[in-house]
């Protein structure tokens, strides 16, 4: 009886061989270099690179783009969270795509980011549409001293979160929304996330984790840190959980999918 399956030609097992181990090695660049820097570069240098990168990349300044309005996710958690027509602020604000999409839906919007180029789009695309709020440069990590008022909702661009390097300073931050915000208040987070054993980073930690130790860098590699353009950490949820709690919120909504996102509320 012959086999439903003859067998291969001998370029097309070299081609199948030839594009196993090209893909394993180009992993396995990715990781070492990604550990690499993790290891070579401390906090302050991830606080420079995320305005630097987002300065570079011209989808975050196209208009369309800034205009395109909000994800469906986004809609979802606001709909269910968020008072209509209330008053929000919206830190890593980028380009203006949150703020615009929202204060056309009748919230009163404030928003801040800390690359000066976006900032400035966001200025004129939000008076360009005439539409009312503040907007504020801030340093990469923090919350504007200028941003007094009690909002009555929250929300961290679309993952700008997982940007700030190191847990300290997001709770830091997270404290700092806290203060302009009373009990009850809702805070919308979006990130990527991993899973509690995941071996790529763990390979990633491992050996940033040995470069600082040998560089005694003042600043410590966390399970989850990665570098790929920006530093990004990938979170799980009891991580998500913790960080809330330390910095004033309770978590009440965890979503890996069709993005990472966590709804809190002020405490």
């Amino acid at each position: 009886m012959a086999s439903k399956n003859p067998p291969r030609s001998r370029r097309v097992r070299c081609y199948t061989a030839w594009d196993l181990w090209s893909r394993r090695i180009s992993t396995g660049f990715d990781l070492l270099q990604q550990g690499l820097w993790l290891g070579l570069l401390d906090d302050r240098h991830f606080d420079e690179l995320g305005p630097l990168q987002y300065a570079r990349w011209a989808k975050y300044s196209d208009e369309r783009y800034n205009l395109s309005g909000l994800q469906p996710w986004e809609e979802r958690a606001l709909s269910t969270y968020f008072r209509s027509g209330s008053s929000l602020l919206v830190a890593a604000a980028g380009g203006g795509r949150e703020p615009v999409a929202l204060a056309r839906l009748g919230y009163r919007v404030d928003g801040f980011d800390c690359t000066p180029q976006l900032v400035e789009g966001y200025r004129r695309l939000m008076a360009r549409e005439q539409l009312p709020g503040n907007v504020y440069l801030a340093e990469a990590g923090t919350v504007p001293d200028e941003v007094d008022p009690r909002y009555d909702g929250l929300l961290v661009g679309w993952g700008g979160y997982m940007h700030i390097p190191g847990r300290k300073s997001r709770v830091d931050f997270l404290r700092s929304l806290r203060r302009r915000v009373e009990v009850g208040t809702p805070l919308l987070l979006s990130f990527f996330c991993r899973g509690e054993r995941s071996q790529r980073h763990a390979w990633i930690y491992a050996l940033a984790r040995s470069i600082r130790r040998l560089r005694r860098s003042p600043d410590p590699v966390e399970p989850g840190d990665a570098l790929a353009g920006t530093f990004d950490h990938w979170f799980t949820e009891p991580e998500i959980r913790a960080e809330l709690a330390e910095g004033g919120f309770a978590l009440i909504e965890y979503r890996e999918v069709p993005y990472g996102h966590a709804v809190g509320r002020a405490v």
